[in-house]
């Protein structure tokens, strides 16, 4: 009976051992990570006490409490939070498995779609191989590109052009060329003009034509009704707007201040309609959704207000910059901080924050004992 219940007992841990290559139950502050069967899971931000945020490696995801998502073939389970406060730091408690036997099982798990790689499923340990082809091989349906048709069959579809007038692509603002020599692969070039030269069709951006200049920024091509010479002119100091000096400079160039409404991220804005997980720059717990903004009245009254994750300025509604953005005031930053550089306090710099004050006040308990030991002990001497 005894040995019916060990194997019982047994069982689980072997079926654990045959779908992942390790597994842990740990629980972590903000800030903090762990490695696990050499994968890196960070425990970024703890939102409330039913949202947090983990990276394995580069990336990352929101959970919820008691919910399991997989990150780059890690599977995560957020068992418990504690959330405190934003000046404090907050814990979460994970149970991750990081899986095996993932990738492949036979070689065609492992296409990668290109022609210039082999590509291998090591079965031992369900990894693919991806193995680039480097040498001249015929029928391998790859062309390296130091081979030629003369020593690979496959490279006589991909000479493309043996003289530059092959690849004219009919485009002023690209110098076109055909690269190679007997016994190598030539292709063709379209290199972007960015050279102010007069006579050629073209007016690169930085170029104008004024009768008393000269030099490198002289070009007789450029039309005289250009209002800008390079993007950063259109500059409108609005990083809701992409600015761009537009147009063909032969005819005519101007400024355009077109409303972002990619969801990019590094770009210091938010979209409409973007989250989280498709723009960093909209890095807020992802129970607030940005279509709180659409219900809200068109217009505020009162400069600074902060409503869902948005402020109120010159009477627009404005969604909350994540860390790094660039601020004027504090209310426009989702940690409530504009530093002195005028740019948002990231959770990262509050947390290296904590770690020094913590640092500090370890130092300082510890000299303070210290002291006071030498004291005692000098009084004691004294009286002996």
């Amino acid at each position: 009976m005894k040995r019916l219940l060990l194997i019982l007992l047994l069982l689980p841990a072997a079926f654990a051992a045959a779908d992942y290559i390790a597994y842990d139950q740990v629980t972590l502050g903000e800030g903090e990570s762990i490695e696990i069967a050499g994968r890196n899971i960070t425990l970024l931000d703890v939102f409330s006490n039913t949202q947090v945020r983990i990276s394995v490696e580069d990336t990352w995801k929101i959970f919820n409490e008691n919910e399991t998502k997989s990150i780059n073939k890690v599977n995560i389970t957020v068992n418990a939070t504690l959330y405190v406060s934003e000046q404090k730091t907050n814990y979460a408690s994970l149970l991750i498995h990081v899986l095996q036997r993932l990738e492949c099982n036979v070689d065609s798990d492992c296409n990668d779609q290109l022609d210039s790689t082999i590509d291998t499923c090591m079965e031992s340990i369900n990894k693919c191989s991806y193995e680039t082809i480097v040498s001249c091989t015929d029928n391998d349906g790859y062309c390296p590109s130091f081979c030629s048709r003369y020593s690979d069959s496959d490279c006589v579809i991909q000479d493309t052009c043996e003289l530059d007038k092959e690849c004219d692509d009919s485009n002023p603002g690209t110098k076109d060329s055909c690269e190679g020599s007997y016994n190598q692969r030539s292709i063709c070039r379209h290199d972007p003009v960015t050279e102010c030269k007069s006579g050629d069709d073209f007016c690169p951006l930085g170029c104008k034509d004024e009768q008393s200049l000269f030099g490198t920024t002289h070009d007789a091509d450029c039309s005289a009704s250009n209002t800008c010479l390079q993007h950063s002119d259109c500059d409108d100091a609005d990083e809701a707007t992409i600015d761009l000096c537009s147009g063909a400079g032969t005819i005519e160039r101007a400024c355009t201040n077109e409303l972002t409404v990619e969801c990019s991220v590094g770009d210091n804005y938010c979209p409409a309609g973007c989250s989280a997980e498709e723009d960093w720059d909209c890095f807020v717990s992802e129970s607030v959704t940005f279509e709180t903004v659409s219900t809200q009245t068109a217009i505020c009254n009162e400069e600074g207000t902060v409503v869902n994750n948005t402020f109120c300025q010159e009477g627009v509604w404005k969604y909350q910059k994540a860390g790094s953005s660039s601020c004027n005031e504090d209310y426009q930053c989702q940690t409530g901080v504009c530093k002195e550089d005028n740019s948002c306090l990231s959770n990262k710099e509050i947390a290296d924050q904590r770690k020094t004050l913590i640092t500090s006040m370890i130092i300082a308990g510890f000299l303070a004992l210290t002291g006071t030991y030498l004291f005692y002990l000098f009084r004691i001497k004294n009286k002996l």
